[in-house]
């Protein structure tokens, strides 16, 4: 039995992370940027100003775009930004086999996870890198009195890579400073190491705090939503299917169990494991509700939880039992249930979109607008169509023409516009491209009226006009519209 244990374990250690390589970069290469990435990819074209400005709104930190600037430069979207990400991924999975004390079956469980197959391998986001680098703090975790610079700027960096990410750098930054400073109290550990990790730390915070503070401050939202949020989540997670009830179950008996033993064996293992369920939760429901992706920040920071912690947590085989529960119920994928939003993780219908537009003879030459900003597929649609030559303008924005003007995104200061002025300097071979969201935004003297075939009577102070149905792509949801005189 031995003989073979050791078998399987030579030969999960052996192919494991090869075959997670192939399996991810053939999603990889099926997958069409969506909003979200596309989006990350433009801000990294703007001016350093203009980017540390954005991060007050976006709500992520600098890094990422830092790392894909010189790649916007030289337009290599999207290859360059999925490649990287990928790359980041299977170094923290890497990193995982070399420096984790888990068994390979364990091991196994983790790197062909819901989260790292189906999302952080294949979407160019900014997660795949902080989790690089906490597992590198983990990695390190042991050596890091040795080391103690290397140590405090792995922290440092990693909290600059998104919100979720510096969640655990915070509190992991924390006990390494509560540790330093009872070895400084002890007078065992050198003063000039000591202020050298607090300096890292204080200028890691600062710089932090330029990056977010003083632009806008997230709102908790009303006591309604706070409590729907908190039903759905925790009492009754919302959910079409049967296996993501199982896994809150697990989870919750989980955490109670690890909080019990924490409590009886480390004292820094509870309070990280009370500090990052406890933060992830109240930003979960008090401040942004999240996304699956989001929310597997729980999962990450329980890999990281029993990674540190191990010797005080995996005593027994009930400890076991659960840890092996949780990691197998992880192989699901939950995502792949959703398939409204696979939609648009997956971006299956930007191709479509795309080639809708690109081989629609009415449109492939003609001047295109649209009336507000697309839905989230459009945006990883509009490059493919400005690489054929064919551009999409905002009728309320005229200096944004797809991407080129990414920053107004967030602070648009939108025209009013007058319709009849609008339309007397319309191209005659142009349309209006809507994709659900027709006239919701400002225009001046305007009265809309809809007709039962899909038409709409606009009507200004001095003219009629019909918007015209020209043709409805129902199974993407795009809708051409032609404005004609009455």
């Amino acid at each position: 039995m031995s003989t073979f244990k050791t078998k399987i374990n030579n030969y999960l250690s052996k192919y494991t992370i090869f075959i997670f390589a192939i399996i991810t970069i053939l999603i990889m290469l099926n997958h069409v940027p969506f909003w979200d990435e596309t989006h990350a990819f433009y801000i990294s074209r703007l001016k350093l100003s203009e980017i540390f400005y954005l991060t007050k709104i976006e709500g992520h930190p600098i890094l990422w775009y830092l790392i894909l600037k010189p790649f916007s430069a030289l337009n290599l979207y999207p290859w360059s930004m999925k490649i990287i990400n990928w790359l980041f991924c299977i170094g923290a999975v890497v990193i995982l086999w070399k420096k984790a004390p888990f068994s390979p079956i364990l091991k196994t469980l983790i790197t062909f996870s819901t989260p790292f197959v189906y999302f952080f391998a294949p979407i160019a986001r900014c997660y795949s890198v902080g989790i690089l680098l906490l597992f590198l703090i983990c990695a390190f975790y042991k050596k890091r009195f040795c080391h103690p610079y290397l140590f405090a700027s792995l922290i440092a960096i990693s909290a600059n890579t998104s919100i979720m990410v510096a969640i655990g750098a915070f509190y992991i930054g924390l006990i390494f400073l509560f540790d330093l400073f009872l070895k400084l109290k002890n007078k065992s550990y050198s003063k000039k190491k000591f202020y050298g990790v607090l300096g890292i730390f204080a200028a890691c915070t600062l710089f932090l705090l330029l990056q977010f503070v003083g632009y806008r401050t997230p709102t908790l939202g009303d006591n309604e939503a706070f409590i729907a949020r908190f039903i759905n989540f925790v009492i009754l997670p919302y959910s079409d299917v049967f296996l993501p009830f199982i896994l809150h179950i697990f989870s919750s008996i989980a955490f109670y169990y690890f909080i019990f033993k924490s409590y009886k064996t480390s004292k820094r293992a509870l309070f990280f494991a009370l500090s990052t369920i406890i933060t992830l939760t109240y930003i979960f429901y008090g401040m942004y509700s999240g996304s699956h992706w989001n929310h597997y920040f729980y999962f990450i920071y329980f890999i990281i939880f029993l990674w540190i912690f191990k010797k005080q947590m995996l005593t027994n085989k009930f400890s076991y039992f659960i840890v092996y529960a949780i990691f197998i119920l992880f192989l699901t994928p939950k995502a792949v249930f959703e398939s409204g939003k696979m939609e648009i993780i997956y971006a299956s219908k930007v191709n479509r979109v795309t080639k809708e537009i690109i081989e629609n003879p009415k449109l492939k030459n003609s001047k295109l607008y649209t009336i507000e900003w697309w839905s989230d597929v459009a945006p990883g649609a509009l490059i493919y169509l400005a690489k054929n030559n064919i551009n999409i303008y905002d009728i309320h924005n005229r200096n944004r023409l797809s991407f080129d003007s990414i920053k107004n995104i967030f602070a648009l200061r939108e025209e009013i516009i007058d319709l009849d002025e609008f339309i007397k300097n319309m191209d005659k071979n142009s349309y209006i491209l809507d994709m659900g969201s027709t006239f919701k935004q400002k225009f001046s003297n305007l009265l809309v009226i809809p007709k039962e075939n899909g038409d709409f009577i606009l009507k200004t102070s001095k003219k009629t006009y019909i918007l015209k149905e020209i043709e409805n792509v129902k199974n993407i949801g795009l809708i051409i519209y032609k404005i004609i005189e009455n």
